[in-house]
């Protein structure tokens, strides 16, 4: 992994100001920034963002997850509570371009921030509002989280029963909803001189995610409990457990790469099996895969041009000789691992090595900016966050503490 100093990107000259937590909206605001957008993400005094604290894996006295979602972003403590910080975000929103917020629906207006009013005083701002559930319907207002946004979009029924998918799914695809919303939005203003209001929903993103699910549905199959064709029925197209106890993920769709597959197991009179949606059509490609180990089968199949890889972790995964000509992981300047852009632009990716800020760390330059005094009521303590940190950093670090 190497280090990669910050780049402007197709969107330098635009200002995001996020008002969003946990994963999807981080995400997205992330997403912007490394498309060059200056992003100034406003958190709660001392605690900050859910984010850096509440979600496993840990690091330090903080969440690991906190260093790929607010690297490159510039946090401000505000209370919004107060009317000090309404006012001084209400200055703030005057300059910017965007406004990112993960609320309740609602929740904006009890702070008398609602969208339309935004938009009134300020026609070109692109108001994103991304909620769980939408703006509209009888669970507007209910709580969720992207399991339960995929079990009401029909993502889980397809998935093998107890335990969750390995990837959030709702989320996941509900920030990339949002990012392409503002940036067709920002394209559009271009032409018109007007701003939006966005209304994305994980919800809404979770059905896009689950296309093979409404496919089999219009197709009257896909019942409850029965794998879908690219999700468990085909033997040609699924995960087989090696000898060793590793999984080979075997894609081969196409008969000319399942028949190829069968000859160099060994077993060419099976390409009859290829879409037999049978458990027992899925035994008998499972025990021909269990014969050999992971690591020999991706010998065998190394010089191959076959649709079948061994099933990777991520620390085996960010070895790969694929991953590294990519140069998808770079390390900030904490020497912590970050996940580029995932596209190029002229053969180069968008910044993506930034630094993650402490919380409040920025309060003073942008409040500054607005001509705001440091210390006004309800704008936060800045630099309280960042010894807290440090305090909690030690503690942790005694041989009593838990």
């Amino acid at each position: 992994m190497l280090s990669e100093a910050p780049r402007a990107g197709p969107l330098a000259g635009t200002t995001v100001v996020d008002l969003s937590r946990h994963l999807p909206g981080p995400l997205a605001a992330r997403l912007l920034a490394d498309l060059g957008a200056r992003v100034i993400k406003i958190e709660e005094p001392a605690a900050g963002d859910p984010v850096r604290r509440t979600l496993p894996p840990k690091l330090g006295g903080g969440g690991a997850l906190a260093a790929m979602l607010l690297a490159g972003v510039e946090s401000v403590a505000l209370d919004l509570k107060q009317p000090a910080a309404r006012e001084a975000l209400a200055r703030l929103l005057g300059r910017a371009d965007v406004l990112l917020e993960t609320f309740r629906p609602g929740t904006l207006a009890r702070f008398g921030l609602a969208p339309a009013d935004l938009r009134a005083a300020h026609p070109r701002l692109v108001v994103c509002s991304l909620s769980g559930w939408g703006e509209n319907g009888p669970y507007a207002s209910r709580a969720g989280h992207d399991l339960t946004y995929q079990a009401v979009a029909g993502i889980l029924a397809a998935v093998p029963p107890g335990r969750p998918p390995a990837a959030p799914v709702a989320d996941l695809t509900g920030a990339w909803s949002a990012v392409a919303g503002i940036l067709a939005a920002l394209v559009a203003r271009a032409r018109t001189g007007e701003g939006a209001t966005i209304d994305a929903a994980l919800l809404d993103a979770g059905a896009h995610a689950n296309l093979l699910g409404w496919a089999a549905q219009c197709a009257g199959a896909g019942a409850v409990g029965e794998p879908l064709p690219l999700a468990g029925a085909l033997p040609c197209y699924n995960l087989y457990e090696t000898r060793d106890g590793g999984y080979l993920a075997l894609a081969a769709l196409e008969p000319r790469f399942f028949e190829r597959f069968l000859a160099l197991a060994g077993r060419p009179d099976l390409a009859h099996l290829q879409y037999r949606d049978s458990a027992r059509a899925r035994r008998r490609i499972a025990a021909l895969v269990a014969q050999r180990t992971r690591a020999e089968w991706t010998a065998l199949l190394a010089s191959e041009d076959l649709p079948a890889e061994a099933v990777l972790s991520a620390a085996e995964a960010l070895a790969h000789p694929q991953m590294a000509a990519r140069d998808l992981v770079r390390r900030g300047p904490d020497r912590l691992p970050r996940l580029a852009f995932p596209a190029r632009f002229d053969g180069e990716r968008p910044r993506s090595a930034a630094r993650v800020p402490e919380v409040g760390e920025d309060s003073e330059s942008v409040l500054r900016e607005l001509g705001i005094a440091r210390g006004a009521a309800g704008l936060g303590v800045v630099g309280r966050a960042s010894r807290w940190r440090r305090l909690l950093g030690r503690l942790q670090k005694r041989p009593d503490a838990r």
